[in-house]
């Protein structure tokens, strides 16, 4: 068993005790009885990716409260793996945390959950890519900072994980964003919007000299290689319009 399913599974037995009860209900206008209930009948584990894709945009702002988000929470991380890409925005998942205040949570689910997003993260950086083009990172990245009031520790995995996927990650990172960061010198998924703080620690870590070293320290095939270049291009006009 991976790291990232040992604690997939701490989700699922720390969050055990809750249970949906007959008051799971939704808004009258986006959620039928059928769907609440379908849901409330069957045990969380054998719930899909299409049966849950609904509730997780709608989480506890028109569907259920914070206490039926806490029932649903391990399979929906879970299944954050497999269709990190199906789901509508995989930040509005992870968002769906912050929402829900999971930082004042008991210290043993905060924990937990706090432990779910590093190995999450760990094990994307993990994945090889094939394209420099890749979108993968830049969408977990965003996600992430959508749930956590810093990614700051993300950053400095990142940068501690010596692997050609990781660098590759980076790479692709560089060049999804590199025409935004040089036009408008902030990056391109608009989730980063109303994150100002973990938007900014991203700006600032791209500027490091040892982020630039880190992407050319790796031996990266030709179709990644321009990722160096655009970097040092991105820091140059990040540096400008900071001063």
């Amino acid at each position: 068993m991976t790291k990232l399913a040992e604690t997939i599974e701490r989700l699922y037995a720390t969050f055990a005790p809750y249970r949906v009860g007959d008051d799971f209900v939704g808004c009258d206008c986006c959620v039928s009885p059928e769907e609440s209930g379908e849901l409330a009948s069957r045990p969380v584990r054998e719930l899909t990716y299409e049966d849950l894709e609904h509730y997780s945009r709608s989480a506890m702002s028109t569907w259920g409260d914070v206490r039926h988000f806490k029932h649903f929470l391990p399979r929906l991380m879970e299944l954050a793996v497999e269709y990190r890409d199906e789901f509508l925005d995989l930040a509005v998942v992870f968002g769906k945390l912050r929402y829900a205040q999971w930082q004042a949570w008991p210290p043993t689910e905060v924990n937990r959950v706090d432990e779910y997003l590093r190995e999450y993260w760990a094990y994307q950086l993990s994945l090889d890519l094939d394209s420099p083009h890749s979108d993968a990172i830049d969408t977990v990245l965003c996600a992430e900072g959508c749930a956590l009031e810093s990614v700051e520790p993300l950053l400095s995995a990142w940068l501690a994980e010596d692997s050609i996927s990781a660098k590759k990650h980076l790479a692709a990172f560089v060049l999804c964003n590199d025409d935004y960061l040089l036009r408008k010198h902030r990056l391109a998924n608009a989730f980063w919007d109303d994150r100002t703080v973990p938007h900014e620690e991203v700006l600032l870590w791209l500027r490091l000299p040892e982020v630039a070293e880190y992407l050319a320290s790796g031996e990266l095939p030709d179709e990644f290689a321009p990722a160096a270049h655009q970097l040092e291009t991105v820091q140059a006009a990040l540096a400008e319009a900071a001063t």
